[in-house]
């Protein structure tokens, strides 16, 4: 996986932003998942979103199964009730 943000500086941005302990995160164009195992490592739960199945299928393959039951990766739109809404490239 190719490391767009070495130092951490986006995610350190939306933690200023807002916590994320314990929250339903939806996270759009999540792409390959850069930011999805920071944003896991907080939320209760993580839906990210991408239309791209081949960026899906690299997120996919680079979950670890501790994170396995918090993070949903899909690329079709979600209905439901999030706590925050992250899109990454708005940083």
């Amino acid at each position: 996986m190719k490391v767009i943000d070495p130092e951490g500086v986006q995610l350190a941005a939306i933690r200023r932003v807002v916590d994320l302990a314990g929250l339903d995160v939806l996270e759009v164009g999540c792409g390959d998942g850069r930011l999805t195992l920071g944003i896991a490592a907080d939320a209760a739960r993580v839906h990210a979103y991408d239309p791209d199945v081949a960026k899906i299928e690299l997120a996919r393959g680079s979950l670890p199964p501790a994170l396995a039951d918090r993070v949903v990766y899909a690329t079709a739109q979600t209905a439901g009730t999030f706590d925050a809404v992250i899109f990454s490239w708005s940083l």
